[in-house]
């Protein structure tokens, strides 16, 4: 990721949210490459001028992805990276289970052949890039075919806090903890597109269940 701004990003008319979520993305970017390893303090200054912006996007991306469990503050040392435990898995997919199964509820009788069509593709490349071991990119995969469910759901709400979560750098963290093979997560995904073809809301709503429940870590 390329963040091309100088110390006036804001007055240069950018948007400081805009500008945010490139930080946070880069941040992000950085833990799953394991760059930034857990218990490593991140220093805004230091962000903000390898980055060659000022401190409050860096400031703001920070306390969003504290926020999203994906950094934590500690007395004296400030934001450090956070080791995510099975745990805070489980917590996130008892949330994301719900969020899911209401998208594809509510996106059920709006699907389209051609829906389908584009959900298959997306569920193709998934399996090509698990088939070559590429998880950061079968988990872009995997994310993109979510979204369009949620987008299809036509519930700006639900869109907003399935967002908000952060839920694309879990799944790439469940994907590399799972004891189910890459090709195997991917493939699953199939069951979903057959629900949908369905059209029927509860066929499409139990199938994301189950699809979800099934990547939850174990207690």
């Amino acid at each position: 990721m390329i963040i091309n701004s100088g110390k006036n990003d804001v007055r240069n008319g950018i948007s400081r949210n805009v500008l945010s979520d490139q930080v946070k993305q880069h941040i992000l970017d950085r833990i799953e490459s394991g760059e930034f390893l857990p218990g490593e303090r991140l220093v805004e200054s230091q962000l903000a001028a390898q980055l060659g912006i000022s401190q409050a996007p860096v400031r703001e991306a920070i306390r969003d992805l504290v926020s999203a469990g994906f950094l934590e503050r500690e007395p004296h040392k400030g934001a450090i990276v956070r080791m995510l435990s099975d745990e805070d898995l489980r917590e996130i997919y008892a949330v994301r289970g719900p969020l899911d199964a209401l998208a594809a509820e509510l996106a059920a009788p709006h699907i389209t052949d051609e829906h389908i069509e584009t959900l298959t593709e997306i569920k193709n490349k998934m399996l090509e890039m698990a088939r070559a071991g590429e998880f950061i990119a079968a988990a872009q995969f995997d994310w993109q075919f979510h979204m369009l469910i949620v987008e299809l759901a036509g519930n700006k709400l639900l869109r907003r806090i399935y967002n908000n979560l952060q839920l694309s750098q879990y799944i790439l963290i469940t994907m590399r903890r799972s004891n189910q093979s890459l090709e195997n997560l991917a493939g699953r995904h199939q069951a979903i597109i057959d629900a949908l073809q369905t059209r029927n809301k509860e066929t499409v709503k139990q199938a994301m269940l189950a699809h979800i429940e099934g990547l939850r870590p174990s207690a």
